[in-house]
């Protein structure tokens, strides 16, 4: 940074107690201009983005390629001193927002310019940093001035999703079954039953799983289950999918010709990243595994698809199966018996569509869908001029700058 300019920054104003905000919100905030001796600028804006980008590269040497792919949601930009011989001139896939603009010299001292944004009305994916691509809502403030290098800074938004329409999908329970005889080392079958209490769970929330298990064979198995995190990169009409295990556990032994019960209770983390799949080059999804450990031999194992949802976004906990079946007790351990009944039936479909395309639509070119960059509360007008800072005063600070 110049040895005139001694700070630029910028801030916003959180809305929650979570600090994220979703379509439609106002971002409100100011940047902050500190200089030690008067300066002329060329140019001086803020301006909020909303970016996905992929990028990775496959194979070595002459075999090496590399794919990359860019998705932009919006540019929206408030231009606090423009070039006399470009105002009033559009900008391609820009939002250009309306207000006061100041004159092209600044005067040593601290400066506040506020800034007044509206997130656009579309559905679009959450923050994501992920292992090669991420999603990112950026505010950068940009300084031009003559003969100069231009002076930046940014601050990051965490944008989280807005759960259109009723779901009711996501409360329905999973079921599967699945059966395997025994043909070497070993005689008999084993059968395993396996029912989910419903399908989406916020963050932080408990993932709650039911196990029927008759082992009429003549070896000892031991239950295992899993939460499994798949992330897909898309790009160059390639594809690249990395999976990480978010729960991976082994349990007890069943011995063979007995039969046995389970409830498996797996805490979904309170930062678990949520499922993505309203991106078009990046997909987050999760996948339910529960098994039988069969040495020598393939293992039996049922699978369910997970959706996991931001906290704001709780599904109410199951009511229970039908056919007047008792209730389950409370869960202590992270495994506990539970007594017999009848299993629900399974629910229909695999990763519903979580989002109404008929509310909101898909994300994609820019220009298509924006609010109206003036249409703000009443009452709000910008400063004619910079008001000198006061130090004293409060202000609400965003959380550290991130590189853009």
């Amino acid at each position: 940074m110049s040895r005139s300019i001694k700070e630029l920054s910028v801030h916003y104003d959180p809305i929650n107690e979570s600090n994220t905000f979703t379509s439609g919100d106002i971002v409100e905030g100011r940047v902050i201009l500190e200089v030690t001796k008067e300066i002329k600028v060329d140019s001086f804006f803020v301006k909020l983005t909303g970016d996905a980008h992929v990028s990775w590269t496959e194979g070595s040497g002459d075999d090496e390629r590399s794919y990359s792919d860019h998705e932009r949601y919006f540019k929206l930009k408030q231009y606090f001193i423009q070039e006399s011989s470009k105002r009033g001139e559009s900008e391609k896939n820009t939002t250009l927002v309306t207000g006061e603009t100041y004159g092209p010299v600044i005067k040593p001292g601290s400066h506040v310019f506020p800034f007044r944004f509206q997130l656009p009305q579309q559905n679009m994916p959450p923050s994501f940093n992920g292992f090669h691509g991420w999603v990112r809502y950026v505010l950068t403030v940009k300084l031009s001035r003559p003969w100069k290098t231009s002076s930046t800074a940014s601050a990051e938004l965490t944008f989280v999703l807005r759960n259109y329409g009723t779901n009711d999908h996501l409360l329905q329970p999973q079921s599967g079954t699945q059966d395997k005889k025994m043909k070497l080392f070993g005689s008999g079958k084993m059968s395993m039953a396996v029912t989910t209490d419903k399908t989406g769970y916020m963050q932080g929330e408990t993932i709650r799983v039911f196990v029927d298990i008759d082992n009429a064979s003549s070896r000892d198995v031991k239950l295992k289950y899993s939460l499994k995190q798949t992330q897909t990169f898309i790009a160059g009409g390639s594809t690249n999918r990395e999976h990480k295990d978010i729960v991976k556990e082994t349990r007890d032994s069943i011995p063979s010709k007995q039969k046995s019960k389970f409830i498996v209770d797996m805490i979904v983390p309170r930062d678990l990243t949520v499922t993505i799949e309203n991106c078009r080059i990046i997909k987050v999804q999760y996948e339910l595994k529960v098994y039988l450990d069969v040495s020598f031999a393939s293992d039996p194992e049922v699978r369910f698809p997970v959706v996991i949802l931001p906290l704001e976004q709780q599904c109410p906990p199951w009511q229970g199966p039908p056919g007047g079946f008792q209730p389950y007790p409370p869960p202590q351990p992270s495994m506990v018996p539970y007594p017999p009944g009848e299993l629900p039936p399974p629910p229909a479909g695999l990763y519903p569509n979580l989002y109404d395309p008929a509310v909101l639509p898909h994300p994609g070119a820019v220009g298509e869908v924006y609010p109206n960059p003036n249409a703000f509360q009443p009452g709000f007008h910008l400063a004619p001029s910079a008001p000198v800072y006061d130090p004293n005063q409060s202000t609400k600070e965003s959380s550290p700058n991130v590189p853009y």
